[in-house]
């Protein structure tokens, strides 16, 4: 969500004659180059973790020292940081100049020049709504790959979780959006569209709050006719089978999901439609009953392993990803050990792991933080080692195989090779020739070199 709140940035801000530099980048893991050559300079903030904050902090340090030699450079922060901490972060770091809200995105050119006018901290936080914004002016970084956020928010209960503070309750943008936007990006030449939400497929959306329009562009919604349930709403496995329609639009992917949304309806609109990618992000977060209760979770590890055998069942060809905390609030060396035996079980074919960190103000805070960060270190490193090997072990099994890769772009460690992914969404590095761009190939995998996969054209 946070790249694409950043491409949007770039688009409205190229679009007012702004040029993105490339020359202030990281001298070090929590610094910037003192010697700014920008005028401004923008922080788009994540909150999820504490080691994302940190980063901000040390780079604000830097700035302020880049300030002092020069007085006029405007240094602003988005992103969910600002709707944490809002104005506290004014009297933590005077050399900030600007914060813009995750909902007010669209205003970030006018308030630039507000502080260059009246050389004033100036902050624009709204409230309430969805913070998602469509704008041809989007600046993508990929050509044949767009990102697509359909829903902001989070209504579960999560108790370590900060989104539902900074990104607030679930909304969904109406689905007659969601498919004039996906259309007009295929129409761009895009081919692959990822679809974003803090709980994507819990999307729960308004098919079209107005009658179809008739005449020009009629046509073009037509799929939304008689769509939805209940009182009229879509809800997310119906939002990717009418995506499936869109003429052009080759592959379709999703993120990131909660098991609760995790139904046997959008294991069977996977399974039927092969533009669906073969992907599925589903945190675990951890393997003992005990831990995923304190997390409000909302379901056991029994239940989480039968959503995963009906999932496999049912679609094969799936690949299965997840998270996982480390070191949470009360977790014994009992409680850790269930969740080492959780990924031997379910053998995700990878997992993002982490030790738990608290962050302010969400229930979790409320609850010692009692597992020291030795231990923290310790569990969390024997968890990476089990995954690992996990992962190293599935990716084998496809050496000498011939897959169908999506050729996305060229290597930028070495031109004259290109890389794609696989339905499955794994990452495969070969030489071709850059026609092959935007275009699916048959691709046999040769070897595993470290974590990535090596393969050559058929």
């Amino acid at each position: 969500m946070n790249l694409y709140d950043t491409e949007v940035a770039e688009g409205l801000l190229e679009h007012r004659g702004f040029e993105i530099v490339n020359d202030a980048m990281d001298s070090g893991p929590y610094a910037v180059d003192v010697k700014v050559n920008a005028d401004v300079f923008l922080m788009n903030t994540c909150s999820v973790r504490e080691h994302a904050e940190e980063r901000v902090f040390g780079r604000m340090g830097m700035l302020g020292v880049a300030k002092r030699t020069n007085p006029d450079l405007i240094v602003g922060m988005m992103g969910c940081m600002v709707e944490e901490h809002r104005e506290k972060l004014f009297r933590r770091f005077p050399q900030l100049d600007l914060m813009v809200g995750t909902r007010n995105i669209k205003e970030l050119p006018g308030l630039i020049e507000e502080v260059r006018q009246n050389r004033r901290q100036v902050a624009k936080i709204k409230q309430d709504g969805i913070s998602i914004e469509y704008t041809d002016q989007i600046l993508r970084k990929g050509k044949y790959h767009a990102w697509l956020p359909i829903m902001t928010g989070c209504n579960k209960v999560c108790t370590f979780c900060i989104v539902p503070i900074t990104r607030g309750s679930e909304v969904s943008m109406q689905a007659r959006e969601v498919y004039r936007e996906a259309s007009r990006l295929v129409s761009e030449g895009v081919k692959w569209i990822t679809l974003l939400g803090q709980n994507v497929n819990s999307y729960d959306g308004n098919p079209h709050p107005n009658p179809l329009p008739e005449g020009e562009g009629a046509n073009s919604l037509a799929p939304l006719a008689g769509r939805g349930q209940g009182e009229g709403r879509i809800n997310f496995p119906e939002l990717l089978d009418m995506l499936c329609e869109i003429e052009g639009l080759e592959r379709i992917s999703f993120t990131t999901s909660h098991p609760s949304d995790a139904t046997e309806e959008l294991y069977r609109v996977i399974a039927k439609n092969p533009k669906i990618s073969r992907r599925f992000h589903l945190p675990l977060q951890s393997g003992a009953d005990s831990v995923l209760k304190r997390m409000k979770r909302l379901h056991t590890y029994a239940e989480f392993r039968e959503k995963i055998r009906l999932m496999r069942a049912m679609i094969p060809d799936i690949s299965v990803t997840s998270d996982i905390i480390a070191g949470f609030s009360g977790e014994t060396a009992e409680d850790h050990h269930k969740t080492c035996e959780a990924l031997q079980e379910l053998r995700f074919d990878s997992a993002f792991i982490y030790k738990y960190s608290v962050r302010p103000g969400t229930p979790a805070s409320k609850l010692p933080d009692d597992v020291p960060i030795n231990v923290k270190e310790q569990r969390n490193a024997e968890l990476l080692d089990i995954q690992r090997q996990i992962t190293t072990e599935s990716d084998q099994r496809l050496i000498g195989r011939t897959v169908e890769v999506f050729v996305e772009d060229t290597n930028a460690r070495n031109p004259l090779q290109l890389y794609g992914r696989t339905q499955d969404e794994k990452r495969i590095v070969f030489e071709g020739e850059t026609a092959l761009l935007g275009r699916f190939q048959k691709i046999q995998i040769g070897q595993l070199k470290r974590e990535t996969l090596l393969g050559s054209l058929i």
